[in-house]
């Protein structure tokens, strides 16, 4: 297993225990603190619409890489680097998608206890890039650096 394999499950882990237990949380808090009474509100139409642009996000970004897409990440599987579509605004719209959804997702169900937890997704989130950012660096060199002059890290124009 390779140093930046390694380096990956210090994001699989602590992610995938928190959308778990982020999703019990909005599921405890649904049935036992609302009664499994559904009040579409505000807080749920800005839950459905994160969710709706985060998996729209997604299915763009993947079909943008296509066969570059992996769920790990593996260095030295030579493929280029994917600077057109959405990743001409920035660097990680996967990652953005999926902050994007899995906040909207205990919002829907009006579970602040849930998004609250779901929070702590987001540092796991920025660790992977991290880790990822550093494999493109080695695998594609200056090609990498000098996309990242031009691009974002997650949000287009801000960040």
């Amino acid at each position: 297993m390779s140093k930046i394999e390694r380096a990956d499950w210090g994001f699989l882990v602590p992610a995938t225990f928190i959308w778990v237990v982020s999703l019990a949380v909005t599921v405890w808090d649904f049935v036992w603190l609302q009664g499994m009474v559904y009040r579409f509100g505000v807080v749920g139409a800005a839950g459905l619409i994160l969710f709706v642009a985060g998996v729209s996000l997604r299915a763009v970004g993947k079909r943008t890489l296509q066969k570059s897409y992996s769920y790990f990440l593996k260095a030295g599987q030579r493929k280029p680097l994917v600077t057109h579509g959405v990743y001409r605004f920035i660097r990680h719209p996967i990652y953005l998608a999926a902050i994007l959804y899995n906040l909207g997702a205990p919002l829907i169900f009006s579970s602040t206890y849930g998004f609250l937890v779901m929070l702590g997704f987001i540092p796991c989130i920025l660790y992977r890039i991290g880790v990822e950012e550093r494999m493109l660096i080695q695998e594609f060199g200056d090609e990498y650096l000098e996309y990242k002059k031009h691009t974002k890290k997650l949000i287009p124009y801000v960040y």
